[in-house]
């Protein structure tokens, strides 16, 4: 089974009418990107049991995703445990003639100068803050990593960028992976890592599913 499954031809799917109507009428989506550890197996439950101690090489697994604002998944990768952030951005990002993106919103973990310029090279906006210590190189390959720099400078504070750019949504994500492991789990069901990949996308298509659902109307009390 576990080698069937590790073949299966699954993809993410939309459920939402409304994103479809977003999509087919030609508007731009913003994706938010971050990634999370699950673990897998029960290796290291039975070394600790025989040999009491901790075991040091935990089986541990990546999920990388990207949500839009909605809460819509739109991909998933898992990769090893040692996989960087910015190595998958890439992956995260559709790029079909049926949808485009306007803006992506990550933290610092996304963020290099070469990976920024090519997100604005493509007409999308890279909310993703630069380090702390950046700074201006002039550069004509580093266009918006310049900009970027120069008005957090002119204004003092990293938080003037997060404002204009919109950053806060990226709570979003945080509360889509604590959704994942409260409601579906914080481990991965299978043991190979290309199973584990199907295991993602099934894991976002259901999540896809229940946010067409519809979601509750929150109001403040008081």
């Amino acid at each position: 089974m576990s080698d069937l499954f590790s073949v299966l031809p699954v993809k993410v799917r939309q459920f939402c009418n409304k994103l479809a109507k977003q999509i087919a009428g030609g508007e731009s989506i913003t994706l938010i990107l971050d990634s999370t550890g699950f673990r897998f197996g029960k290796a290291s439950h039975w070394y600790e049991t025989k040999y009491g101690k901790p075991c040091n090489q935990k089986p541990w697994r990546k999920m990388h995703l990207s949500i839009d604002p909605e809460m819509n998944m739109h991909a998933v990768e898992i990769t090893d445990y040692e996989s960087s952030d910015i190595g998958m951005m890439d992956n995260l990002i559709p790029e079909n003639e049926t949808q485009s993106t306007d803006k992506v919103i990550a933290d610092g973990a996304y963020y290099s100068k070469e990976g920024v310029e090519r997100l604005h090279n493509k007409r999308i906006i890279p909310a993703i803050p630069p380090p702390s210590n950046a700074v201006i190189h002039g550069q004509e390959t580093t266009k918006w990593h310049d900009k970027v720099v120069q008005y957090i400078k002119d204004k003092g504070t990293v938080f003037a960028f997060h404002k204009k750019y919109g950053y806060g949504l990226r709570a979003l994500v945080e509360a889509q992976i604590s959704r994942i492991k409260r409601c579906i789990g914080s481990s991965l069901k299978t043991q190979k890592i290309e199973s584990q990949k199907r295991e993602g996308i099934i894991i976002a298509s259901i999540i896809n599913k229940w946010n067409s659902f519809g979601k509750c109307a929150s109001v403040k009390a008081g």
